[in-house]
């Protein structure tokens, strides 16, 4: 665990995502802005702090990592260009990406291998990449073995519905300047949405791209979106969960390993129309 990690592709892709959004962040700088959250160290392997984790890809060359979230036992949800390669503009070998839940410093809640890679149809990555394709920076890792962990489950639009306008988000991540503890920008708040994204006032890093977006309900903590690029140092753009959720419920890897996400209208916790 203590490995000189190389995330090249990660901050690279960050940093130019910020030329794509000049014109919608000169808009934002006139608003005026929240107060900026505190960011917080989490040495904590409670509830929900053990479901997150870092993505581990290895390649030939070097090894780099991001952040996910384990939405259920079988499925980790994280960014898709985490899992992409910037070179071949495929998906990695499932057996190049690892999760590993909790980690804390030289420890860890969990260790998951891959069974497959999922990513949206279309999704291709880029070094300066559009608005209008950054909805489909997500992907999906389908582990081999269900985990133990009990999992960070995904907004639904029922549980959306309760929000107000003033719900302050979480956003969870495992940055380069953090690599082996989660850190929390607490109190984090949505600007404004385009081309089927939100940008916010969440601070963000290469390694936490793939990270929660985080958002107490009546229910316990809930994932509301992904994590997806920075524009500068105070503003970043995420994947909001309706663009998700259908992806999760049509997970599986060559048609055999259906995904164990519950259904949507399943139990009171899991209301929707």
């Amino acid at each position: 665990m203590r490995r000189k990690h190389q995330l090249r592709r990660s901050g690279g892709w960050l940093l130019a995502c910020t030329s794509v959004f000049v014109a919608l962040a000169c808009t934002l700088f006139a608003q005026p802005a929240h107060a900026k959250g505190e960011l917080k160290v989490i040495d904590s392997t409670d509830y929900p702090w053990h479901s997150i984790g870092r993505v581990n890809r290895a390649g030939y060359k070097s090894v780099s990592s991001c952040t996910g979230t384990l939405i259920a036992p079988n499925l980790v949800l994280t960014a898709a260009h985490c899992i992409v390669s910037s070179k071949t503009k495929k998906k990695l070998p499932a057996d190049e990406v690892l999760f590993i839940a909790g980690v804390r410093r030289d420890e860890y809640a969990a260790r998951l291998e891959a069974e497959c890679l999922i990513v949206p149809d279309g999704y291709v990555p880029a070094g300066r990449p559009k608005i209008s394709d950054l909805h489909k920076d997500l992907g999906l890792i389908v582990l081999k073995e269900p985990s133990t962990l009990f999992p960070l489950p995904p907004l639904t639009p029922d549980e959306s519905r309760r929000l107000p306008q003033t719900t302050r988000f979480l956003s969870v991540g495992y940055r380069r300047s953090r690599p082996y503890l989660p850190t929390v920008v607490s109190s984090c708040s949505v600007l404004g949405s385009q081309k089927d994204v939100w940008v916010t006032d969440c601070n963000t890093e290469s390694g936490a791209s793939g990270g929660p977006l985080m958002v107490n309900t009546i229910f316990g903590p809930r994932v509301a979106a992904v994590m997806s690029s920075k524009i500068n140092d105070e503003r970043s753009v995420v994947v909001p969960f309706p663009e998700w959720q259908d992806l999760i419920a049509s997970a599986s890897c060559n048609g055999e390993l259906e995904s164990e996400v519950p259904s949507l209208n399943d139990g009171q916790e899991q209301e929707t129309n």
